[in-house]
């Protein structure tokens, strides 16, 4: 009831909601789950003096991507049976030996994969709970090691105690916040259980107490006073199961006060017991929602899967069937299941409102939690993958009275991917019970495979065999008579069976594919008519089998519920009704064979593992996300590349994609970026990258360079290629997916460089206008190519005439640069200083203002002048001019400029020099005094006076 007041709550606060996780914020498609019910006959008839029986079809439809490779922490309890029948008493060791391997891989698995906040703990059980490894408080790996090492050590012996190790689990769990799961391993059925029961008997009880003295009053104390009482109270109930077949003999008891007492009981009653005991405890963690992931080890003769599979189904999750090949990848595909994003959450139907007339029939995957019936359901959303594998369960109910059933509170209840619940009602449905109707049908499925188990089916590349086939059988009981007077048949008997993606048939006679509600399905016409009179069915029971194969990896898929048309010979409509699905889940890997015994899966998370098929461990897998262009998709095909040191996948929807198990190597041309193959010549130092790596987490990479001792890198390392002369380059990689000595050699041949440039003279002088030669020495002698690169810096101050002369062009400087053309990394720069010879004349004075000269005297002008600088480039007088000509003339003979004294008198002389290379033109004037010769020289006189 506590339940249903609960649901109620939430009715009022909601009722449907969902809030997008940050981490899908901008995915147009986030995880999430819609749901639809039907009932599988509308109207059932309920027989005389017996209930209707009608179903509750719930179809699951899954979609969305998860973006986020991130999950919850997760809590996981593996529970290990070391019961005598792990290595049958002594007489297979391998088998138990393989169990053990499995448990390794899988604390290998995790870990590579566990969350910071993970928890593992272990419990070995046999006829009751032995080791326990809890929780580790230190480190994850600390943990999982102290985990391995505990199944290492254990020896198989005992019976098989389910109740006690799920009770264990439980109590390890309790009040954890963690994602929780059992991953249980167990190769038989459950032979010892204790379990409390309602006992009725007599007890001594307290009912006060009593005053008690010694010597008076002086020493007193309070006695308790007991009386026989009888009382009602849960005691732990024991039994167990010795021996097998008919020789199996059982003991149940239970001891109250110190005394052991026997129960009497069948042998069969206490099987029945034992079992119930499980399904409680699976009931148990559903409410706690708490997932059992079994593994059955064995044969069907040794493992009853359907009742594991019922203990799984209860935990919305399922069970798988392993042997000594393929225990270790069940145990890996169970740590990924685990490990993977999943929306859990369960479907409630509230039977509270028929008071008792709707009950929940025995035997079902849902189970009774007050008056609401209850299935669990998970789905797991790998990363970046399109989850649409929907999923069918049904509700078995049963009508004890004719009338109109409404079930009008149907949830379904799940936790999103960033923990927020969404819960959605349906909208009510209606199931009419008449006291006369058609019949309806009990039908059931059954998966079985045709060579391997059908969850663990094998497709192997370019090989056709059945290891990935399996059929579908049918098992269609006719029931619900209204009384035995009623007659007729039922004829026309047609399966339509909707097919899962990837699933595809195999031809037979009178099975076709067909469209059915837009998608693949396949039609079963069946022969069979079916008479009924007298209150009986004859045949009492028709089977079907349709014959079907998976095509790519698949994980966990399960038939979609079937669909049976049929007529009734009393009414005219045809009449439809639904086979419940199996809860048989279907999984397929892909896998390519490697001579001798190296095998390679593909799955449907697109994860490839290579593995040893003679020792059955795990040597490596690729990444999760997939590395090294790997897809995140189902996988259908692997084919090796034409060297076979590759491996071509195709995915589900031919998409491909290639992995290496062979380095490969670039040489690159350090200068130039050109790619040179084996056997080429570079004229350049060579890096050597690699271009085609290994998958694998445990890769690792080695070069050696002309032989000499291997060298480990990083495969992002660039190896340079430096000596001059030929290269050997050998690499290798070791683990991962890389084939065992297999190295691959290239060659290159490097020119021998040069190593030094030197120039002389440096630095470099030279005059505008004019030329300087060179040269250039280079080291060593022999290199192989000695071309260089010369050039000046500035063609503007200096520019090269030739190879080793250098022309000055205008004042300044600039730098002469040489490069060597075989790749040498060298750059020689040599000064340039170019130097103008011009001095430009600033100024000419004459020597005095004044000068007197004798008449008829010629005199030189220069000889008059001062010059300044006196190392001006160009001194020479452009022109020269007198005021008064009759008296000082001037002429220009050959070059030189006179002044020539004609007449007594007076003339200012203006001397001016030719122009500079700045524009300028200096110039300066005297005064010149013609005199006679004879008159007396007055040198010695003031200055601006006197004769020349």
């Amino acid at each position: 009831m506590k339940r249903i007041y609960a649901l109620f709550g939430l009715l009022l606060l909601m009722v449907i909601f969902s809030i997008p996780n940050k981490s899908f914020a901008q995915s147009n498609n986030p995880p999430k789950v819609d749901f639809s019910v039907n009932p599988s006959q509308n109207v059932i008839v309920k027989p005389q003096d017996q209930n209707a029986l009608g179903n509750l079809d719930v179809h699951l439809t899954p979609s969305g991507k998860s973006t986020n490779a991130n999950r919850d922490p997760i809590d996981v309890v593996f529970i290990f049976d070391k019961s005598g029948s792990m290595d049958e008493s002594g007489k297979n060791p391998q088998k138990f030996k393989s169990a053990k391997n499995a448990m390794a891989e899988a604390v290998s698995y995790f870990k590579k994969n566990a969350g910071p906040n993970d928890r593992f703990a272990f419990i070995s059980f046999s006829s009751d709970v032995e080791q326990v490894v809890n929780f580790s408080p230190t480190t994850i790996n600390e943990g999982l090691d102290k985990i391995n090492q505990t199944a290492q050590s254990l020896t198989a012996k005992g019976g098989t105690n389910y109740t006690q190790s799920f009770e264990k689990a439980i109590e390890l769990l309790d009040g954890s916040q963690n994602n929780k799961y059992i991953i249980f391993l167990t190769d038989g059925e459950p032979t010892f259980s204790i379990f409390n029961e309602k006992m009725t008997y007599n007890k001594q009880v307290q009912v006060g107490t009593k005053t008690e003295c010694i010597l008076g009053i002086l020493f007193c104390s309070e006695k308790p006073v007991y009386e026989t009482k009888q009382v009602t109270e849960d005691v732990p109930v024991h039994y167990e199961l010795y021996g097998s077949g008919k020789s199996m003999t059982n003991k149940v008891y239970y001891e109250l006060n110190g005394t052991r007492y026997n129960k009497s009981m069948s042998v069969t009653a206490t099987v029945n017991n034992i079992r119930s005991h499980g399904v409680s405890m699976a009931n148990k963690l559903a409410e706690k929602n708490i997932k059992l992931f079994s593994i059955g080890f064995g044969s069907d003769s040794e493992v009853d899967m359907a009742y594991l599979r019922e203990l799984s189904s209860k935990t919305g999750v399922t069970a798988r069937q392993a042997n000594t090949d393929n225990i270790s990848g069940i145990f890996q595909d169970i740590s990924k299941d685990v490990a993977t994003p999943a929306i859990d959450g369960e479907v409630s139907v509230d039977l509270s409102k028929f008071n008792g007339k709707v009950s929940l029939v025995d035997g079902t995957d849902a189970r009774l939690e007050g008056n609401t019936a209850i299935y669990k359901f998970n789905f797991n959303f790998p990363f970046n993958q399109e989850v649409n594998q929907s999923k069918d369960i049904s509700f078995p109910f049963s009508f004890s009275e004719t009338g109109t059933y409404t079930f009008d509170n149907i949830y379904m209840t799940y936790r999103n991917l960033d923990g927020t619940i969404v819960t959605l009602k349906h909208e009510p449905v209606t199931i009419e019970v008449k006291p006369d109707a058609p019949p309806g049908f009990k039908g059931s499925m059954t998966l079985n495979g045709v060579t391997n188990t059908v969850d663990n089916l094998i497709k192997i590349s370019n090989v056709k065999q059945t290891t990935n086939q399996f059929n579908v059988t049918y098992s269609l009981s006719p029931y619900g008579l209204i009384n035995n007077t009623v007659k007729g048949t039922l004829s026309n008997l047609r399966i339509i069976q909707p097919l899962p993606e990837g699933i595809s048939l195999i031809p037979s006679p009178g099975i076709k594919l067909i469209t059915y509600n837009g998608k693949p399905a396949v039609q079963i016409d069946l022969s069979q008519i079916i008479n009924y009179e007298n209150g009986a069915f004859s045949p009492t029971q028709v089977p079907a089998v349709l014959n079907l194969q998976a095509d790519w990896a698949l994980s966990n898929t399960v038939m979609p519920k079937a669909i049976l048309q049929f007529k009734d010979s009393r009414f005219t409509q045809t009449q439809e009704t639904s086979i419940p699905a199996s809860n048989q889940v279907i999984n397929m890997k892909v896998r390519l064979n490697q001579f001798p015994d190296i095998i390679y899966e593909g799955d449907s998370f697109g994860i490839i593992t290579k593995i040893n098929d003679t020792l059955k461990n795990t040597i490596s897998q690729t990444d999760f996300p997939n590395n090294y262009g790997l897809k995140n998709k189902p996988v259908k095909e692997m084919v090796f590349g034409q060297d076979g040191t590759s491996i071509i996948i195709t995915y589900f929807d031919d998409e491909t994609a290639t992995i290496h198990l062979k380095p490969d190597f670039e040489l690159k041309g350090k200068d130039t970026g050109k790619q040179y193959n084996s056997g080429d010549t570079a004229n350049e130092f060579v890096d050597v990258k690699l271009s085609k790596l290994i998958p694998g987490k445990e890769v690792k990479y080695y070069y050696s360079i002309n032989q000499q001792p291997w060298v480990e890198f990083n495969p992002n390392d660039v190896i340079p290629i430096t000596k001059s002369g030929d290269n050997t380059i050998t690499i290798k990689a070791e683990g991962g997916f890389a084939l065992d000595n297999q190295p691959i050699t290239k060659t290159i041949k490097i020119l021998k460089k040069i190593e030094s440039v030197s120039v002389a003279p440096n630095p470099i002088e030279v005059e505008v206008g004019k030329s300087v030669e060179f040269t250039v020495t280079i080291l060593p002698n022999d290199a192989t190519n000695k071309d260089l690169t010369i050039s000046i810096a500035n063609e503007e101050v200096a520019n090269l005439l030739d190879a080793n002369q250098i022309f000055g062009v205008k004042e300044g400087t600039t730098v002469l640069i040489i490069k060597p053309k075989d790749g040498s990394d060298i750059t020689v720069t040599v000064p340039i200083h170019v130097k103008d010879p011009y001095v430009a004349l600033k100024e000419i004075k004459f020597k005095k203002a004044v000068f007197k000269i004798p008449k008829n005297e010629k005199i030189p002008v220069e000889d008059l002048l001062i010059f300044n600088p006196a190392n001006a480039t160009n001194k020479a007088i452009a022109d020269v001019t007198t005021t008064m000509k009759d008296k000082v003339a001037v002429t220009k003979e050959n070059g030189t400029w006179y002044i020539i004294a004609k007449d007594i008198g007076y003339s200012t002389v203006k001397a001016t020099a030719v122009k500079q290379k700045d524009g300028s033109e200096p110039s300066d004037s005297a005064l010149f005094e013609v005199v006679n010769s004879d008159q007396p020289s007055d040198d010695n006189g003031e200055d601006g006076a006197g004769r020349w």
